[in-house]
């Protein structure tokens, strides 16, 4: 599941699919602009690699709308997509047994259908200095190399 979850109105765009792929990366995007026409997006990249590759380079080239940020090393907090993926586990798959991967698929878009009608906007409870104070301690632990 590729996802991008608007901070105003707490809904989230996604697009389940079998592969993470530059190709697919970009068809989402072109989901979420139409789903934003007109607006400045700056869009959180938790997986850089993703969109790196020149067919995603020469989209990003011609949507000047959109910006790509990384986030963070430690800092999956910066990350709503995150906290819209925190809520997927405990409120649906942990308690689900799905035989298929297109039983995970329904799983999935039915999941994000029931979301859309009680999310809200997102709202930052830690305040400017918790969140300086955060990301200063993170900018000072020793990075570790990840593993695949």
């Amino acid at each position: 599941m590729l996802a991008a979850v608007d901070i105003e109105a707490g809904k989230a765009t996604t697009w389940v699919n079998k592969t993470r792929r530059t190709d697919d990366f970009v068809k989402f995007m072109d989901q979420v602009v139409r789903k934003h026409p007109g607006q400045r997006l700056y869009v959180v990249i938790d997986h850089p690699n993703t969109p790196k590759g020149k067919r995603a380079q020469g989209w990003v080239n011609g949507h000047r709308e959109v910006s790509f940020h990384d986030s963070p090393t430690h800092a999956s907090w910066v990350d709503l997509v995150e906290c819209f993926f925190s809520t997927l586990a405990p409120k649906g798959l942990q308690r689900s047994v799905l035989q298929s991967k297109r039983e995970l698929g329904r799983f999935l878009n039915a999941f994000v259908k029931q979301y859309q009608k009680t999310c809200g906007p997102f709202v930052w409870t830690k305040g400017t200095t918790k969140l300086k104070k955060t990301i200063e301690l993170t900018k000072k632990r020793p990075k570790k190399a990840r593993s695949r």
